[in-house]
């Protein structure tokens, strides 16, 4: 199996978090939505840390309702990415007792502003100051892109595939980012 094979709006973004994952090397990465598994996938590459992918794993009304875990778990097992974990549930309800410390966080449930914004309410505490936040669907969804641009920190963002918005607390990070050219 090839992760290329896999249906995904985030398709254009796989080279990035190859190379976050080389320049970072995290040791925890949340990502919170998973859908096809194609981004949780991404970030598994070639990271020397654990994934934890995070979802109802029943859709939703962008992603469409339909039970995914059965076929994520499949993909993982082809792709034979051992540093994966999946944890269903809601949320809000797995950063209440959540306790590792977070290197990258990306947020790629729900689509509109109140979920958006209740996901890094609750997400963001986790995130180390040397960590990275990412929004995907922020040209996508006119609510991502809001709550994006409210935030404070360093931010960049890439307008393809949908739209990646990219927050940081360190400016060294921040530079890092902005100077990323494709791998």
């Amino acid at each position: 199996m090839n992760i290329e094979t896999l249906a995904s709006a985030w398709k254009g973004h796989r080279s990035f978090a190859q190379w976050l994952v080389h320049e970072l090397q995290p040791r925890v990465t949340v990502d919170l939505g998973v859908d096809t598994g194609y981004s949780t996938f991404c970030w598994a590459e070639h990271n020397p840390g654990h994934v934890y992918g995070i979802d109802s794993f029943e859709g939703d009304a962008h992603a469409g309702f339909r039970n995914t875990r059965d076929q994520v778990t499949h993909d993982q097992q082809q792709l034979g990415l051992t540093n994966i974990t999946w944890i269903q549930g809601w949320f809000d309800a797995v950063a209440k007792s959540w306790t590792l410390p977070i290197d990258i966080l990306h947020i790629d449930g729900l689509h509109t502003y109140s979920a958006v914004s209740e996901d890094y309410a609750n997400w963001h505490g986790h995130v180390r100051d040397s960590g990275v936040i990412l929004f995907h669907d922020t040209q996508a969804f006119p609510e991502i892109g809001q709550f994006f641009q409210e935030l404070p920190g360093f931010k960049h963002e890439f307008l393809h595939s949908a739209g990646l918005g990219i927050v940081v607390k360190n400016p060294q990070i921040y530079h890092m980012i902005v100077d990323f050219k494709s791998i």
